[in-house]
């Protein structure tokens, strides 16, 4: 089950069914607007029922609105505040002109009746006598106050007149009446509107939530299964090395597209852009925002779980550039400073630097007192400049003499040992000369001494080893072909067992001589190539199959794929054998062995652990030597030569060789700088 949650196969479909649910939903909503719009007048308001309807209360209320802004006109007009005289007019009107005028201005007349009387002054345009007769309809508002102040209210339940209260509060002499009912054609018209806009905008929500829930689900399947493989491996994809800036860039050029498609949309309803372009718009936008939100925020999580946010982030990176730069200028000035006071504590303690601090006091007190002197007698300024001139030239030529120990120290710290630094012309620097001028002498004399030794060692071996090879070769064959007669004696067969074994060991031991004698020399050639570091241990553990079964030892291998350095491959397929011969060796009996493959900083590692079956009482640096064993009493078959062969090979690819012992734990490390294609 895990490996077909986490298969290309299955997240390729989540991807692709995420992008049709997002364009589906889109499709579906603008269909849905499409269709809503296209009715002649909006009815439904998303009520429960129709008798709710908005639509309704705007119809039914419309009558009273208009009387009740007649009413505001004229009273606010006149200043009235808190009490209304009915025989009052505004420009030669009565209140009861106004209100005909606002409802001669109400054009609904083949929506609703209405029946409005104040004070005995009836307006309406129906052929009632009263407004008792319009509460007879389906839908119908009846308000009214008679002269004694009694209030009547029968309205529908949205219906609001609590600003009629206002009218009473104001006027309360005067008798209204106000009563409205919708024509029952208008509807019926209206509520088959009503539900027909309802079944639009409720399948257009279905419709956009199923999506919605379709496009969430392979969403959070995807944010889950990215950025690792079945076995819980990393894994990070090329988009992932795109800088963090960009893809939240990207989001937002998505949401302008976003934007633009809402603005074509709202063009075709408004009949401005043509339905089928607006189509195609809206599905390939649908598509085009949803693959490019899903590419990013799936880069921008698989970075997340990689630990790899910081690290792809532009913004992270020239503030690390540049807090990086800013800590090594302090850390050079504290440095600078720091060289500065020690030199100058130095200087008070050495012969010369207390003779240059003298002279400089002496110096310092002069221009003091020629400057105190010189506005009376101007004939010490020339006294002054004598005085700096000495005092320059002395510093010249002790400045000289250091220099020229300086270049002398340079020319012996790079290798030029034969160089002799000029006799100075100070006690002091002439005694330091001829001390550095002596070492000189002397590392000369021994690195040449050590050089011809090298030399004559390594050539030994080297001639040795090949003087070797041929006897070696001769007992080999000699042996076999003793193994291969018939009637030999038993006991004649095993002496030729025996023969056969030791010679082959000395072979063993004679070819890795000249192996590591040819390394060290210098005359081994390298032929670089790009290797997979998990094929090579493959094929590394596959050669050595049956010795590891025969051991008993389990090998523990943990090495992700397309992992690659640049190396000599037969020379890295050596080392590897070498440390997993050395683990079969050395290790405890009922015990495993690791493998571990990682990357870390650009470079490419490889770890080699085992438990020792003896006590390991050597240091790191001394196992790596030529014919150092581990095991003092010598009780395992080895020479000596495995790790040396093992850290010449790896040093002569560019990579690094390195033991660790930790207890009873041995481990063997190797670092080559990753290989990446350009």
């Amino acid at each position: 089950m895990k490996k077909i949650l986490y298969s290309n196969i299955t997240k390729v479909l989540a991807v692709l069914l995420f992008i049709a649910f997002i364009t589906a939903g889109a499709m579906a909503v603008f269909r849905g607007l499409t269709e809503f719009f296209d009715e002649d007048e909006f009815v439904y308001y998303f009520e429960d029922s129709f008798s709710e309807s908005q639509r309704l209360c705007y119809l039914l209320e419309a009558p009273m609105n208009n009387v009740y802004s007649a009413y505001s006109h004229f009273i606010y007009s006149n200043e009235y505040h808190r009490s209304f005289d009915p025989e009052a007019t505004l420009n030669g009107k009565t209140v009861e002109r106004y209100i005909s005028q606002y409802l001669e201005n109400l054009y609904l007349d083949k929506r609703i009746n209405y029946f409005v009387e104040w004070n005995d002054v009836i307006f309406t345009n129906c052929d009632a006598a009263d407004g008792e007769e319009l509460r007879d309809g389906q839908y119908y508002n009846y308000i009214s106050r008679d002269s004694v102040g009694n209030i009547t209210r029968d309205v529908m339940p949205s219906s609001s007149f609590g600003y009629m209260d206002d009218v009473f509060e104001y006027d309360e002499k005067s008798t209204i009446t106000i009563s409205v009912n919708i024509k029952e054609s208008y509807a019926k018209e209206c509520k088959e509107a009503w539900a027909r806009q309802e079944k639009i905008i409720k399948q257009t929500f279905v419709d956009g939530l199923f999506n919605i829930i379709g496009a969430m689900v392979c969403l959070v399947y995807l944010l889950c299964v990215c950025g690792r493989k079945s076995d819980g491996e990393k894994k990070i994809v090329w988009i992932d090395y795109v800088w963090t800036e960009v893809h939240l860039f990207v989001l937002i050029g998505a949401g302008a597209v976003v934007a633009l498609t809402v603005y074509a949309i709202d063009s075709c309803l408004n009949n401005e852009f043509p339905y089928g372009l607006t189509s195609l718009v809206v599905c390939g936008a649908s598509m085009l925002v949803s693959s490019v939100f899903l590419m990013s925020v799936l880069s921008i999580i698989r970075n997340i779980k990689n630990k790899r946010f910081f690290e792809a982030s532009l913004v992270f990176i020239v503030l690390r550039f540049v807090f990086k730069w800013i800590f090594r200028i302090f850390k050079w000035i504290g440095n600078a400073l720091k060289s500065f006071f020690s030199s100058i504590w130095v200087l008070c303690s050495k012969k010369m630097g207390l003779l240059l601090i003298f002279i400089l006091f002496i110096f310092s007190f002069s221009l003091f007192l020629l400057g105190v002197l010189t506005p009376v007698f101007p004939i010490f300024i020339f006294t002054a400049i004598l005085i700096f001139l000495i005092a320059a030239v002395f510093i010249a030529f002790r400045m000289n003499d250091l220099d020229e120990i300086k270049k002398g120290v340079f020319m012996v710290r790079n290798g030029n040992v034969s160089y002799k630094i000029p006799e100075p012309r100070s006690a002091d620097t002439k005694m330091l000369a001829s001390n550095i001028n002596d070492i000189a002498k002397g590392l000369d004399e021994s690195v040449s001494a050590k050089v011809k030794a090298e030399k004559m060692k390594t050539e030994l071996i080297t001639n040795v080893s090949h003087d070797l090879k041929t006897p070696i070769t001769a007992i080999v064959n000699y042996a076999e072909l003793l193994s291969n007669i018939d009637g030999l004696p038993e006991e004649a067969k095993d002496y030729v067992s025996v023969i056969s074994k030791k010679s082959d060991r000395l072979k063993k031991l004679t070819q890795d001589l000249f192996d590591i004698s040819k390394v060290q020399s210098g005359n081994e050639n390298v032929t670089w190539e790009k290797i997979d570091i998990s094929l090579l241990l493959e094929q590394s553990l596959g050669e050595l199959d049956a010795d590891i079964r025969s051991s008993g030892i389990p090998f523990c291998v943990n090495a992700p794929k397309d992992l690659y350095i640049l190396a000599d491959g037969r020379k890295i397929s050596r080392v590897v054998g070498n440390l997993i011969n050395n683990i079969l060796k050395y290790s405890l009996k009922n015990t495993r062995a690791f493998i571990t493959v990682f990357e870390k900083q650009e470079e490419v590692i490889i770890e080699f652990k085992n438990i020792a079956s003896y006590p390991m009482e050597f240091n790191a640096e001394e196992i790596v030597g030529r014919f150092v064993r581990g095991d003092e009493s010598r009780t395992a078959e080895g020479n000596g030569l495995g790790l040396a062969i093992a850290k010449s090979y790896t040093e002569l690819c560019h990579g690094k060789f390195e033991v660790v012992i930790d207890g009873d734990m041995f481990k063997a490390i190797i670092k080559f700088r990753k290989y990446m294609d350009v």
